[in-house]
């Protein structure tokens, strides 16, 4: 193809939840913990929706999206807002020091995504 792509990190997706959530301190997270949750997810047309249903295809049980958004940063929103709880890219987390959210990593599986550059040859 006349495409390129460069990958350049490889980031894990975690669970954004508010401090005083009761996930908030655990060291990690597996994804059947979650189903006791509202989860918020991204839409079905996501690339991120996209990789998590193929990530979590095998497993027996799949994610109930009590709420579905658009974009992370609505998703972040509510969790602060504290109407959930979510999963999203490291990356589209806050810096670490925020007064309302923190991450907790999910295992069971490790889900990932690929950053990159996409360029003609």
């Amino acid at each position: 193809p006349d495409i390129e792509f460069v990958p350049l990190v490889k980031e894990p997706f975690v669970l954004a939840c508010r401090r005083d959530h009761e996930l908030a301190k655990r060291e990690s997270v597996s994804w059947i913990e979650l189903s006791e949750y509202r989860l918020i997810g991204v839409g079905r047309l996501s690339g991120n929706r996209m990789i998590l249903d193929h990530a979590l295809a095998g497993l027996s049980w799949r994610p109930k999206w009590f709420y579905e958004v658009q974009h992370l940063s609505t998703s972040l929103g509510m969790v602060e807002a504290g109407l959930g709880i979510s999963a999203m890219p490291s990356l589209a987390m806050p810096a670490e020091g925020h007064p309302t959210l923190v991450s907790v990593p999910l295992v069971d599986p490790v889900v990932d995504r690929t950053l990159g550059l996409v360029s003609r040859r």
